[in-house]
This record gives structure tokens, sequence and C-alpha cells, in this order.
């Protein structure tokens, strides 16, 4: 009777030290993936901008040249 309850304290003991560190790795994966498709985001919108504005100089150019 003795044994299974020192092995439950030691299973109890490990998990409350491990599940603390497997659930703040798993926030930080969550954060990272949350920024990297930010980033990802903000490069699009970038080279939205930078398309458009691509256009807008060609469309006054071949005006220009009619």
């Amino acid at each position: 009777m003795i044994n299974w309850e020192i092995a439950l304290a030691v299973l109890i003991v490990g998990l409350s030290i491990v599940m603390p560190i497997y659930y703040s790795y798993q926030k930080k994966i969550e954060k990272q993936k949350v920024e990297q498709a930010l980033k990802h985001g903000r490069e699009v919108a970038e080279g939205e901008k930078i398309r458009v504005y691509l256009n807008q100089i060609n469309e006054t150019f071949r005006k220009k040249t009619k």
C-alpha cells in the first residue's frame, strides 16, 4: 500500500513540474506562428503597394508617350 502511494506522489510531483514547461513551450510556439503570419502579411502588403506604385508610374509614362 505504501509503494503505490509513493509512486502516485512521484507522478503528481513530476507532472506538476513538466506540465507548466510543456504549456509555456506550446504558448511560445503559437506566438511565433502568429508573428510569422503577421510578418508575411506585412510583406505581402508592402509588395502590393510597390506593385500599385509601379503601375501608376507605367500608366503616366504611357500617357506621355502617346
